[in-house]
């Protein structure tokens, strides 16, 4: 079972787990796809060998399905798995208003559409239609009561806690730091999709925090098991280990 890391656009880290729930899953050959529109007249395509073109598919409201809590859905750049991610969308993001465009690639059929200011191409198979938010237009959607997907860690002896959002990390370490920094550097490693740096600066003070997909891992104090591990250093001089999960914080 292969783990992939991804770097939204966002500047969030987001770490997506390549299973029968990830973003990337590969749909069955028996999945239904939406049947694209007869071409005109006017409109004739002709085929060179190339990547069929996008076609037309009716604009409705969509929201995603099929995807795990702690997972999230790629948004890409182009249809298919090679296209660049540009924002991962939440397990329960609703509202996605889908642009009349959508191409099948390979067993899987995608479509382009916009979601809180965003526009990139998803895989059909992880969205419903939103019967309940007919009319929701994220465009008109309050920062105020965005969620905000939330990485959240920590780890045992000494105690301390970090979370890491798009913008900052916030650490807390029990009888020493506590601190807030903005979010400076971002970069998943050359060489495995597993494992990403986050890094944050204000001033003297700073933070790197190393980040791993993993089978599991444990806070040593409960039964819980984590999906990510992380190792932290503080101002170039404290490491800390520990443990991390993925949240959804409403403002």
């Amino acid at each position: 079972m292969k783990r992939i890391l991804v770097l939204a656009a966002s500047g969030l880290v987001v770490l997506v787990a390549n299973n029968s729930y990830a973003a990337n899953a590969t749909v069955s050959a028996n999945t239904a796809s939406t049947p694209a529109p007869t071409a005109s007249a006017n409109n004739v395509t002709v085929n060179t060998g190339a990547a069929p073109a996008p076609t037309a598919s009716p604009s409705r409201i969509y929201a995603v399905t099929k995807v795990a809590p702690d997972d999230g859905l790629n948004m890409r750049s182009q249809p298919g798995t090679g296209g660049n991610v540009v924002a991962v969308l939440p397990a329960n993001a609703k509202g996605l208003i889908v642009l009349g465009q959508e191409q099948k690639t390979g067993n899987s059929v995608w479509v382009k559409v916009a979601w809180a200011g965003r526009q990139g191409w998803v895989n059909k198979y992880y969205l419903r239609e939103d019967v309940d938010t007919v009319n929701y237009n994220p465009a008109n959607t309050k920062p105020a009561v965005k969620p905000e997907v939330v990485m959240q860690c920590g780890g045992t002896e000494p105690f301390w806690s970090m979370s890491i959002s798009e913008r900052d990390m916030k650490v807390n370490i029990m009888g020493g730091a506590q601190f807030s920094i903005p979010v400076t550097m971002r970069q998943q490693s050359a060489n495995s999709t597993t494992i990403a740096v986050v890094a944050g600066m204000r001033g003297n003070t700073s933070t790197t925090a190393f980040l791993e997909k993993v089978e599991n891992c444990s806070d040593g104090m409960s039964d819980k098991n984590y999906p990510y591990t992380i190792t932290t250093v503080l101002n170039g001089q404290q490491v800390v280990s520990g443990c991390c999960s993925i949240v959804s914080i409403t403002k």
